[in-house]
Formats: structure tokens, sequence, C-alpha cells
């Protein structure tokens, strides 16, 4: 091959060369900030242990709410250390954890605007079993849309509209400056006594000194001669405790009682009795101290003990106190529901077996 045609195919790879790098498609820079994001990254549910929500409300004084899972189980400290609802405690995390959105501003001036100041704002802080801060955003005013909010991290500048509205899932439902205090109720669980029928070996009632006991015993049941090589299922019935005797009972009447008994549903939590010098005349102040009327559950795998005890009526033919001495918390109970638990004091060992019953 000649020279010149070296040159003439050199040329021609140089022109190439410089119209694929003019033409060459360029990655266009992304804009975070335009598009939709997580707001909170990095933070799984189980991480999350506890949860502080506050709001400065002028003067220096500040609404507040805490909440701590021991266990299974959430408490709120703030208000008496009660058991809190699941699902109320569950709405509030998802929705955090599952929010997503825009950067609506980056600037501070806007902050008031949304409602988004450092005083103007929600904060909730979520943290981990250390008490270590997983996250800590501040919630701002209602978005355009119901199912919406605006956030920010507190220390930051960008303010988020994302689609969650947090304000609801925290029971604010009404403009966040005027806010004063929280409805705490709306998160107490008010299912005072919720046990496993399942788990307990012995129920027991006492009414103005009438006793009702009834344990659970091993049912014997006969073999069938085919299947003696067969292990024998353990069988398991309830029967009426009378001094030593042990009288058989109507199954079905059984379960009624013990639903009516291990789930207790209230009207409200009003007090904790620990073990301060003030908390030693609150039994005596709710008539606890030597009570008329009490519930005792013996748990069947480690002989735990569960007390339940009902003190003075709260209001003449509206309800009684009723002590939870497992979660140190006094709640107010109907006096309808007062009346259908001890009702089996004396209905229950009435309630034989079909065939007893015809025997008799």
């Amino acid at each position: 091959m000649k020279e010149k045609h070296l040159y003439y195919l050199g040329g021609a790879f140089l022109v190439l060369l410089v119209i694929y790098f003019v033409t060459k498609p360029r990655l266009s820079t992304v804009n975070y900030d335009d598009i939709v994001q997580s707001v909170i990254i990095g933070v799984s549910k189980d991480d999350v242990k506890e949860i502080e929500v506050y709001k400065q409300t002028g003067g220096g004084e500040e609404a507040r709410m805490m909440f701590v899972k021991r266990d299974d189980q959430w408490y709120m400290p703030t208000k008496f250390n009660a058991k809190v609802k699941d699902y109320s405690i569950n709405r509030i995390i998802d929705d955090m954890l599952e929010m997503t959105g825009k950067v609506r501003s980056s600037d501070p001036k806007h902050q008031e605007m949304f409602k988004i100041t450092d005083q103007s704002g929600i904060h909730v802080i979520m943290k981990d079993n250390t008490q270590k801060p997983l996250a800590n955003v501040i919630i701002g005013k209602k978005g355009e849309d119901y199912n919406t909010g605006f956030v920010r991290y507190a220390g930051k500048e960008k303010i988020y509209a994302v689609d969650k509205n947090i304000l609801s899932a925290l029971g604010v439902h009404n403009q966040i400056d005027t806010l004063t205090h929280f409805q705490t109720s709306n998160f107490i669980d008010l299912n005072a006594v919720k046990l496993d029928k399942e788990e307990l070996k012995i129920a027991a009632l006492v009414s103005n000194g009438n006793e009702l006991q009834i344990k659970k015993v091993e049912k014997i049941t006969e073999q069938a001669e085919e299947d003696t090589t067969k292990p024998v299922k353990k069988e398991f019935q309830w029967v009426l405790v009378k001094g030593k005797n042990e009288i058989k009972l109507d199954q079905t009447e059984v379960n009624k009682f013990l639903s009516e008994v291990t789930n207790v549903y209230t009207q409200e939590v009003i007090d904790n009795i620990g073990n301060t010098l003030e908390d030693l005349s609150k039994s005596s102040r709710y008539g606890f101290s030597r009570p008329s009327h009490y519930m005792v559950f013996i748990k069947q795998e480690d002989d735990s003990r569960y007390n339940v005890i009902f003190g003075k009526e709260y209001e003449e033919e509206k309800g009684y106190y009723m002590y939870v001495e497992y979660d140190n918390l006094v709640y107010k109970v109907s006096n309808s529901k007062f009346d259908s638990i001890f009702k089996w004091v004396d209905e229950l060992p009435t309630k034989l077996p079909k065939e007893e019953e015809k025997a008799s």
C-alpha cells in the first residue's frame, strides 16, 4: 500500500473518532431533589425501641409523648406507663419508615410557611434500645391532600412533601400552631386484662367471701384396643374445685366464663401504683387494701400468678376501680362489666355436663 493511502486512512480514522466523541451520548446529572425518594433510610422497624414526640407550645412549655417497648409490649411513660395499642404505635412507625417524597424547598425562609421550624413543628425522634437516635424528624403542617404532609430532618434545611399524614398517625387533627397537648387516649390500650386461657391452669374469683375456683386437669380417656400401640394424646378439661373435691363442668360454659374474665375492656386508665412513698396511700384510696372482689390466674408453665383487684365505686352505679397488679395500672371498669364477671361465682357451679344433669 502506498504511503499516501496510509495518510488518507489515518485522516479518515481521525475524522470518525472526532465524530464519535462529538455525538457520544452523555450521562445527564441527576438532581435527586426532583425525584421521589425515601425520607428515612437505613432504619428497620425492629430497630425502633423508643419514640419521643414533642412540640414547643410557648413560654418554655412543651406538649410531649413518649413510647417505650419492653419485650413485645409498648408502654407510654408519659401516661402512667400505660399499655399502648399495637395498631396505633405500628401506624406511627410504618408511616415514618415507609413515607416517600420530593424536596419542596431548601430555603430556611420557607420553614415558617410550612409550620416546620424547630419551634412550630412536631419533633419525632426514633431511638434504638440504647436510646441512640435513629431518626430525628420534624413534622410540619398538613399537605394539600389528606394523606400527605411536610417533614424535614432536625438540623437540616430541606423540606420534603411526603405521601403520609404523620399528623394523623400522631392523633393531631387540628392546626399544629394551636396544639397545646396530645390526645394520649388515642393510644392507650383499654383491654386491661388480656390473658391466653390456653396457658392457664387455675382461674379463681372471690366475691364478698364466696369463692369460685376452676382447675385444668388431664382428662382420662379410654383407648381402643386396636390403638394400644399408638401414644395417647393428652386431653384436658376444667373442673370445679370444692375443698378436696373436683367436680366436672360443662366445658362450653367454662369457655364462656374464661373468655369473659381473661379479656376485660375498661373505660379509662387513671393511675399507676409503684413503689414510691406517694404510692403507699393509693391502695387505700382506691379500695384495694382489703378487697371484697378479685380475680386470680395461675399459668400452667411456671406457676406465675396474675392478680386483678376491684376496689371502690368511682361513681355510684357507674363502675369500679380495677387494679391490674401485674401491670401496676389502675382503671375504671363499668358497672355492667363488673356484674358480668362476678355473676359467674353463682352461675358456673350450676353448669354441669349434660349427662350429670340427667343423672341428678
